[in-house]
C-alpha cells in the first residue's frame, strides 16, 4: 500500500509539473481517494472517520494509508490508499485453493478409477477363468468317485481280501469328503433349500461314514443322541456335522475317545486328542490355517463349519487343553 501511494503521489507531482491534466488510474482491490487541505475530496469516495495524517490505520473493515507527499500539487494535500482487511483476502484465497484442491482430488479418483479398471481388467478376465475352470474340475470329480464307490459295493461280495477293500474304502471316503468340500465353497450352493431338518438324523448318517476309519484307529464313540430340529439346508447341515466328525477322528490318538451329545439346542464333541495351543484356537477357523501340521488335510473343514454357523446364526465355542480334550459347542 506504501509503495503504491508513493507511485501514485509521483506521478501527480510530476502530471502538474508537466502541466498535464489530473489523470488517476483505478487500481484492482484498492480505492483511491484525493483530498485538498480542506479535505473535500477531489477524487474518489470519501472514507469514513479517518486520520489525516501521514501513516496507516485500519477499522473493522479496511485498511488505509494517508501519504502527504503530493503536497498540493493539482491541490492534493491528502493520498488515501484502501484496501480489505488481508483475513479477508487470505479467507478468500483459502477457499480458491481448498476448490482447486477437492477438483484435483476428484479428477485424479476419476482418472484413477478408469486407469484402474484398465489395468485389472486382464486380471479379473483370468480369475474368472481360473475359477471356471476349478468349478467344472470340482463337478468332473464327482463321477470317478462315485464308479469307485460302487466298484468297492460289488468287490465286497467277491472274494477278494477284505483289508485291502477297506482300505480302498476309507481313501475313497476321504476323496469324497474333500470333493463335497470343495463344492460347497466353490459352488456357494445358493440356491439350497431351507427346511426343519432333525440334527439328529444328520449326525447319525456322517458318523456311520467315519465308522470304518474310527475303528482303524481303535477309537470308543460314546454319544447321547435326542432329536433336535434346525431350519437350515440339507447340504450345509451335513457339511457342518461331517467336518466336525472328520476333525475329532483324524486329529485322535490311537485307542482315543470321542463324546457326542445332542439336546434340542446344543451339540457338544470332544476328543482325546493331541489338543490345541491356547494362541492358535483363534486361528483354526481361518480357511488354509492347519494347527497339526503332520496330518492331512488342507485346512478348509473348519472354515466351512465356521461359514455355516455364520450363515445360519449358530453359536460356537471351542475348548481345549493341549494334549488333552479338545471340545467343540454348538448351540443353535
Amino acid at each position: 500500500m506504501k509503495n503504491l501511494a508513493l507511485g501514485l503521489s509521483s506521478k501527480i507531482v510530476s502530471s502538474y509539473m508537466n502541466s498535464q491534466p489530473l489523470n488517476i488510474e483505478k487500481t484492482d482491490g484498492y480505492d483511491i481517494t484525493l483530498y485538498d487541505e480542506n479535505r473535500a475530496v477531489i477524487y474518489g469516495l470519501a472514507s469514513e472517520a479517518i486520520e489525516f495524517k501521514q501513516g496507516f490505520y485500519e477499522d473493522d473493515k479496511f485498511d488505509y494509508f494517508v501519504d502527504l507527499s503530493p503536497q498540493l500539487h493539482h491541490d492534493v494535500k491528502y493520498l488515501v490508499v484502501k484496501n480489505k482487511k488481508a483475513n479477508e483476502q487470505i479467507f478468500k484465497l483459502i477457499q480458491s485453493i481448498l476448490l482447486i484442491a477437492l477438483f484435483s482430488v476428484v479428477l485424479i479418483v476419476i482418472v484413477g478409477y478408469f486407469l484402474a479398471k484398465m489395468f485389472l481388467k486382464p486380471i479379473q478376465n483370468e480369475r474368472i477363468k481360473l475359477d471356471k475352470f476349478i468349478k467344472d474340475t470340482t463337478h468332473e470329480l464327482n463321477t470317478p468317485i462315485t464308479a469307485i464307490l460302487m466298484s468297492i459295493e460289488r468287490l465286497k461280495k467277491e472274494n477278494i481280501n477284505e483289508n485291502i477293500l477297506k482300505r480302498v474304502e476309507i481313501s475313497s471316503k476321504r476323496v469324497q469328503k474333500i470333493y463335497s468340500d470343495l463344492t460347497y465353497l466353490l459352488l456357494e450352493n445358493e440356491n439350497q433349500i431351507v427346511k426343519q431338518i432333525n440334527i439328529r438324523e444328520i449326525v447319525e448318517n456322517e458318523l456311520a461314514l467315519y465308522e470304518d476309519l474310527a475303528s482303524k484307529k481303535s477309537l470308543t464313540i460314546d454319544k447321547n443322541l435326542s432329536d433336535a430340529f434346525l431350519m437350515i439346508d440339507q447340504l450345509s447341515a451335513e457339511r457342518l456335522i461331517s467336518n466336525l466328525l472328520s476333525n475329532a477322528v483324524k486329529y485322535n490318538k490311537h485307542g482315543g475317545k470321542i463324546e457326542l451329545t445332542l439336546s434340542a439346542n446344543e451339540f457338544t464333541i470332544s476328543n482325546s486328542g493331541t489338543g490345541i495351543k491356547k494362541e492358535q484356537q483363534d486361528k483354526i477357523f481361518d480357511r488354509f490355517y492347519r494347527a497339526n501340521e503332520y496330518e492331512g488335510g488342507f485346512g478348509i473343514g473348519l472354515d466351512i463349519v465356521k461359514r455355516v454357523c455364520q450363515r445360519y446364526k449358530i453359536e460356537i465355542k471351542i475348548s481345549s487343553v493341549e494334549n488333552g480334550l479338545t471340545t467343540v459347542i454348538l448351540r443353535f
